[in-house]
């Protein structure tokens, strides 16, 4: 059986897709391919079953990410039985698999084995919703599954190669997989650690820093970092990690790497780095915009808020409701000396940070009270107005 990863997440949730095949030559073949799609989690269902008998050898593949794939595959041989063009998302999906699990380490032939359990359990389906009635019109095209299995196990094959190719001149294949062990096994005690810090060329106990990059930074971070042997990259459905020990006077908050990043400094010991990540990853999703990091004392209070919001609804709606009220002129001078005196809890360096005398911080924080009923030097309501303040763009600017 495959190896399941040790730190997943609950399976996602498929993606929405319109599956409209229009007004078709064939109606009898259309019908057959619109009842699959309907219940094509049922797809999904059969080839994990079937994957469930299949072995990855000591390769780590997510349970998410055999989920996703199943899924996305599905969709995508309904899109080409029905002869339609594929949605922008799964152009790219054999090539993207086939690297994904060379760096996984994924022998070719189980992967290949797997794949091949598509026609299966594609033609299981078909079968189930023809019934009788509708096997001949199957039959009569059954090339059309066979083919498009086919091209994809052929699309597949030559990725692999590609991506094998790229990682073995690169020499990252084993550092890859020794990467998949860390982020993706439950590591048994110090002396597995220890054994897989030694094979990374680093130290078990010493200090790290992790960043997680997401969406278009993903690509910057790559090309960056790839001749970069002292710094360890890893990518996994959609997020980018990257770590290396932490050296003193030359931290990437002290560099800036140059993109938008989730940052989690002074992590002890190599086997806390996978839930740095995860924690990175958080404070990535919370950067809104510009090229810096993303630190949990500088996004805590957009958690927080986010938290707060979903345990009770329209959390901060009174403070929002109250700021909108005020001029734009007059709602950016009170956020400003909210996040100032919030940040330094002083008068004097709020004056001096936003270049006013220190009897206007003292009068602009008596404005934000008696506008948004909390007051900023009592620390209880403070804490609940700069979370609630969080919600605003001009706040966390």
């Amino acid at each position: 059986m495959t190896a399941p990863a040790g730190n997943t997440a609950p399976s996602p949730e498929p993606l929405p897709r319109e599956f409209r095949p229009g007004r078709p030559t064939e109606p009898e073949w259309v019908e057959l391919l619109e009842s699959l799609w309907k219940d094509r989690s049922l797809l999904v269902n059969d080839f994990l079953e079937r994957f469930a008998t299949i072995s990855y050898g000591e390769a780590l593949v997510p349970k998410d990410d055999v989920y996703r794939t199943a899924a996305d595959t599905m969709d995508m041989f309904l899109f080409q039985m029905a002869g339609l063009e594929l949605p922008p998302d799964l152009q790219a999906l054999p090539r993207e698999v086939a690297a994904r699990r060379a760096r996984q380490g994924v022998p070719l032939d189980a992967f290949l084995e797997a794949i091949r359990n598509d026609f299966r359990v594609l033609w299981k389906g078909l079968e189930r919703v023809a019934r009788d009635k509708g096997i001949g019109v199957l039959v009569a095209n059954m090339d059309r599954v066979l083919d498009a299995v086919e091209g994809y196990v052929s699309s597949i094959q030559q990725a692999y190669a590609e991506e094998e190719a790229r990682l073995a001149r690169n020499k990252q294949l084993y550092r890859q997989r020794l990467l998949s062990r860390l982020f993706n096994a439950d590591l048994g005690g110090s002396g597995e650690v220890q054994e897989l810090a030694a094979a990374l060329g680093v130290q078990a106990t010493g200090t790290f820093e992790v960043l997680a990059v997401t969406l278009d930074a993903v690509a910057v971070a790559q090309r960056q970092f790839e001749s970069d042997h002292r710094t360890y990259v890893y990518e996994n459905t959609g997020a980018l990690y990257l770590f290396r020990q932490q050296r003193k006077g030359r931290t990437w908050q002290e560099e800036g790497p140059g993109f938008p990043a989730g940052y989690v400094p002074g992590v002890e010991g190599l086997a806390a780095v996978p839930a740095a990540a995860a924690s990175a990853l958080v404070l990535a999703q919370q950067k809104r915009r510009g090229t810096g990091l993303a630190t949990m004392e500088e996004a805590w209070m957009g958690i927080a808020g986010s938290l707060l919001e979903q345990k009770f609804p329209d959390f901060s709606a009174p403070i929002k409701q109250a700021l909108d009220r005020c001029t734009p002129l007059e709602r950016q001078r009170l956020l400003q000396v909210a996040r100032s005196y919030g940040r330094t809890g002083s008068i004097k360096e709020t004056a001096e940070e936003l270049f006013c005398h220190r009897n206007t911080v003292v009068n602009r924080l008596h404005s934000l009270h008696e506008v948004i009923g909390l007051d900023l030097t009592v620390p209880a309501e403070a804490a609940r107005a700069l979370v609630a303040l969080s919600r605003y763009s001009e706040f966390t600017d």
